[in-house]
């Protein structure tokens, strides 16, 4: 019979379910006089009649008007409950007052509020009936698989709700770390200890568990996904709350555990005042908007409602990527998509003047340790004066806000990478500084400064994931190499907060937690990988690289770093040059590398950046042959190596 109801029309299934609904009010009606006299038969003649023609003008045009019919009831839900109950509560308030005023003899008032009751209760009954049929036959039909939820929280059980409206997943039961949860029901699912995984899993034959704590620690959700594994399942969780939130995403959307899930450190979660100062209503330029870092900041400065947003980028299809997500996500978003190398100054100052722009986030720099360190001459044109032409420009043109993106390889820098970098660092304070004319500058400058960016270009992240699925080995360059890590949304939040705290001048890093051991991070992703497959994979050491520490530093200690405005974000303390002296250095450094005198651009670094030292190859051989560049693969600038044997020397 249900089967024959489910193939008719909406129209005609409304009808069906009004007429239902009369028959329960009728029985409501029966039992409540049959409560009241306490007789099966009640003696309530013409009563009756008269008292259900009057409870189904009080009651049906409420239930229709407030949409109870026009629900769909195999997504019934909470609102569904408070129609009910609310239309049974203003029928039953009319039904009062009119028997209070005229007082029918033979009809005791009790009658009226047992047959609401009643009528309530089998009304929704009824819905709760018909709604889990329609689910059962929808997954029976689709072929649905069980699933384990862990965590019997607000998420959890709103994702028990969704996934009952889909036909790809079947959940059976919640596993919860709270013991006061135990035996109880949430969203109609037992919730067990997670002693009883096991048990459950073979007994229910189910090979995937959900995750469903979106917002623990990351070393709680790592105790879980463990717990899960040993028993074989396939491990897969709802997005984190920032995501949700910023309504990027929803509960029923589901994705595999990542390594970057299970690192020891939680989501630094952003403040959204410091967005509202520097972005909503004005002209934002991002150079490198194409790159993973600047791309992600495109999108959330898009998100802050800006009076247009400028991508700078000398990519042409990298360029067209990031400008094609935009006009899709931001419609109504102005967006200015400029070609152009932040060492062409004309095009950059054009691109200032012309769109009136008020912040730049410079991102554009090569950030590939071993890369750059093979081609020291064409790291440092791009990263030192890159910047300090982008700088200068913004400066002249009136911009109110430049940030320069660094890197923790600033810090004591053993590469030119970094060696790069912390001079862009010093360019930027010697503008901040004094300007053109020797006054303090009206541009505020501001560096931020932060660790290794998972999932980046070039990151160790997918150099492991590619090595995984070819079956391995994956490359350690060594056993106790470690690394400061965040995702890259974090890292595109803190540029565009760090960009609305101090006056100018300062050098911005995040505490990020403890570092990561690389070879922790291989093991984690080789035991995502693998689990329930029976492959092994091997890890391989293959040693440092030329410029490659062991240990990576941001200086997050409370005689080198000060408090801001953000809980989680410092002002360096350090020491530099005077300004005098960088300036002088940087017109050095300028002509050294236009004369390609690689000896002068060693000697320069090592007096600018205080610690860094030119490696030793390049002391005895390149500084005599005058060779600016050798040829090498570019590697991951995080501990992992894909290549096996010698590397080439810098140059």
């Amino acid at each position: 019979m249900l089967q024959s109801i489910d193939r008719l029309s909406r129209r005609q299934k409304q009808a069906v379910l009004l007429v239902v609904d009369m028959g329960l009010f009728a029985f409501s009606l029966w039992a409540a006089f049959a409560i009241r006299f306490e007789d099966l038969t009640p003696d309530f003649r013409g009563k009756y009649l008269w008292i259900f023609g009057a409870i189904l003008l009080a009651r049906v045009p409420i239930f229709i008007r407030m949409g109870l019919y026009r629900a769909v009831l195999r997504q019934a839900g909470p609102e569904l409950t408070r129609i009910c109950l609310r239309g049974t509560a203003w029928s039953l308030f009319a039904l009062g007052a009119f028997l209070w005023l005229y007082s029918p003899a033979g009809v005791p008032r009790s009658v009226v509020l047992i047959e609401a009751a009643i009528s309530a209760l089998l009304t929704l009954g009824l819905r709760e009936f018909v709604s889990s049929w329609l689910q059962r036959r929808t997954a029976k039909a689709a072929g649905s698989e069980p699933v384990l939820i862990y965590g019997a929280g607000v998420a959890g059980s709103q994702l028990a709700q969704a996934l009952r409206l889909g036909s790809k997943f079947r959940p059976v039961a919640f596993v919860d770390d709270e013991p006061s949860k135990w035996g109880l029901r949430v969203a109609g699912l037992p919730v067990h200890p997670p002693a009883t995984i096991q048990d459950i899993v073979t007994r229910r034959k189910i090979t995937r568990a959900l995750l469903a704590a979106p917002s623990l620690p990351a070393a709680q959700r790592a105790t879980m996904v463990r717990r899960l594994e040993d028993v074989g399942l396939r491990v897969q969780q709802v997005p984190g709350m920032l995501d949700l939130l910023r309504g990027d995403t929803s509960l029923a959307e589901l994705r595999d555990v990542q390594s970057a899930d299970l690192l020891r450190r939680g989501t630094v979660l952003p403040d959204s005042q410091l967005f509202r100062q520097v972005v909503p209503g004005r002209s934002v330029l991002v150079t490198g908007a194409g790159g993973s870092i600047g791309a992600e900041v495109c999108r959330q400065v898009a998100a802050l409602r800006p009076k247009r947003l400028v991508l700078f980028e000398r990519s042409e299809y990298a360029l067209y990527q990031i400008e094609m997500e935009l006009g899709e996500r931001f419609p109504e978003l102005e967006v200015a998509a400029v070609l152009g190398s932040v060492l062409d100054r004309d095009r950059l100052e054009a691109a200032y003047r012309r769109f009136e722009v008020d912040s730049v986030y410079h991102a554009a720099a090569y950030k590939h340790v071993p890369l750059v360190e093979q081609n020291p001459v064409e790291g440092i044109q791009n990263n030192v004066f890159g910047t300090l032409t982008a700088a200068e420009a913004a400066r002249d043109c009136g911009v109110q806000t430049f940030v320069l993106i660094s890197t923790d390889k600033a810090v004591r820098p053993s590469n030119v990478m970094g060696a790069s970098k912390r001079v862009a660092e010093l360019a930027c304070l010697a503008l901040a500084d004094k300007d053109a004319e020797g006054k303090p500058s009206k541009t505020r400058y501001a560096m931020v400064r932060f660790g290794n960016v998972l999932d980046s270009a070039g990151s160790v992240v997918p150099l492991f994931r590619k090595q995984i699925a070819m079956g391995g080995p994956v490359t350690v360059t060594d056993p106790e190499v470690t690394r400061y890590f965040m995702t890259i949304p974090e890292a595109a939040q803190l540029v565009v907060q760090a960009s609305a705290l101090g006056a100018g001048g300062e050098v911005f890093l995040l505490d990020m937690g403890e570092p990561v051991k690389i070879r922790d991070l291989a093991e984690r992703m080789i035991e995502l990988a693998t689990v329930g497959t029976g492959r092994e994979i091997k890890i391989e050491y293959t040693g440092l690289r030329p410029g490659e520490k062991l240990v990576e530093e941001l200086l997050v200690e409370s005689k080198n770093s000060q408090p801001t405005g953000h809980p989680k974000i410092f002002k360096a303390v350090e020491s530099g040059p005077p300004t005098v002296e960088v300036v002088a250095s940087l017109v050095r450094l300028r002509k050294a590398i236009e004369r390609n005198d690689l000896a002068s651009v060693y000697m320069l670094l090592e007096e600018l950046v205080e610690s860094y030292s030119a490696p030793t190859e390049v002391n005895d051989v390149l500084k005599r042959s005058g060779v600016s560049f050798s040829f090498g693969q570019p590697q991951p600038d995080e501990g992992g190596d894909q290549r096996k044997g010698p590397r080439p020397l810098a140059g």
